[in-house]
């Protein structure tokens, strides 16, 4: 262990004190800034990374970065994919240290925009049982000199904690999501099986009353109630249709797909339209493919739930290097800006998770249409 072969005092001191930083009941995401945060001040470097290795175990799924801010980020463009000395480091699955990358053998250049960097100090971030999550890159320590043997030990050590420390975090995110599916399963089973037949038959009462000798006011007091009972049970149907879960991956996307128009046509009385690709033209990972499927539900219950639309027409398309998702119905529309709040929020979000964008074109009187993309092609 990398732990062994500190002998320095002070610096297995603030190798500890990394390490607690570090212990935090966070998000992947902030767990991930932090880490690489936490690494570069570990050993005083001006820039830090920490590279997601993708699927196919030679690329980068994810880049978090420490030292460069958003405007430098955005004029550099793509993250890097995991090329040239990066590459090395992802293949090698050890240490890598170069003095000076402009003269290292598997340099690839800097893109336009991109800080020059001298020295490079690049460890894997491994899980416990030894599958290699990252690799956090270090370059450019703050007082000008190279990285040495004991910032390469010191740097590993901490890759190694850091990979438990994820370890935990991702099981506490499925334990957490696995009690939260047991949860809505049961409250949609409730309000199905209990509360809409409630209201059902409530409603039922009050039609058989109208059957009755009434005074026309006691009438339209009545059929108002039969129609606000109506709009209450969509509203709930519209719930049980959006906490629903489902067993989508990578290999099924296109049968839940299906299987969701069906629900929509059924629970919500919009008809679907689909135009969808073969599935053996979809590599998808099934962390993206629950993202589709999870995207496609939160645009329809918009749909549902503000459109007043009795159609929906969905598509999902492969355009160049990324997924497109499209959704266009034919409701009741709105004015730019104003429109979808939480929602558009809720759906950008989980398309720039995944390196995308989610973007709605829309007139009154004349429908919506979502777009919504996702880079997750393998």
């Amino acid at each position: 262990m990398p732990f062994h072969r500190i002998t320095d005092p002070e610096r297995l001191h603030a190798l500890l004190d990394a390490i607690m930083l570090i212990e935090t009941d966070a998000d992947l995401s902030d767990l991930l800034a932090l880490i690489v945060e936490t690494a570069s001040r570990l050993v005083g470097a001006r820039y830090g990374a920490l590279g997601v290795v993708g699927s196919d175990g030679a690329t980068l799924s994810r880049f978090v970065t420490y030292g460069v801010d958003d405007d430098l980020r955005q004029r550099i463009g793509d993250a890097p994919h995991g090329r040239g000395v990066l590459g090395e480091t992802i293949l090698g699955g050890a240490p890598v240290r170069v003095e000076d990358l402009a003269h290292h053998r598997g340099a690839a250049g800097f893109p336009e925009n991109h800080p020059v960097m001298a020295n490079f100090l690049g460890v894997p971030v491994m899980s416990g049982d030894g599958h290699v999550f990252g690799n956090l890159y270090l370059t450019d320590r703050l007082d000008g000199r190279a990285f040495t043997e004991d910032d390469e030990v010191l740097v590993e050590a901490f890759g190694r904690a850091a990979g438990l420390v994820i370890d935990q975090a991702t099981l506490r995110h499925h334990l957490r999501e696995l009690t939260l599916s047991e949860e809505r399963e049961r409250l949609a089973r409730d309000l199905h099986d209990t509360v809409i037949q409630r209201l059902f038959g409530v409603g039922l009462a009050l039609q058989i009353t109208l059957g009755s000798p009434l005074e026309p006011a006691d009438r339209d007091r009545i059929n108002r109630a039969v129609d606000e009972l109506d709009t209450t049970i969509h509203e709930i149907r519209t719930t049980i249709f959006e906490i629903d879960q489902d067993d989508v991956d990578a290999t099924n996307l296109i049968q839940r797909m299906r299987a969701m128009s069906d629900e929509v046509a059924t629970r919500l009385g919009i008809k679907v339209a689909l135009h969808l690709p073969l599935e053996a033209d979809l590599e998808l990972s099934t962390r993206c493919a629950r993202h589709v499927l999870q995207a496609l539900r939160e645009v329809l219950s918009n749909v549902a739930r503000h459109a007043h639309a009795s159609e929906a027409d969905v598509s999902l398309a492969v355009e160049g290097p990324m997924l497109v998702l499209r959704v266009r119905d034919n409701g009741v529309g709105f004015h730019a800006p104003v429109g979808p709040g939480r929602g558009l929020r809720n759906l950008r979000s989980r398309a720039r998770e995944l390196g995308g964008d989610c973007t709605f074109e829309s007139e009154p009187g004349r429908g919506t249409l979502v777009r919504w993309t996702a880079h997750c092609l393998d």
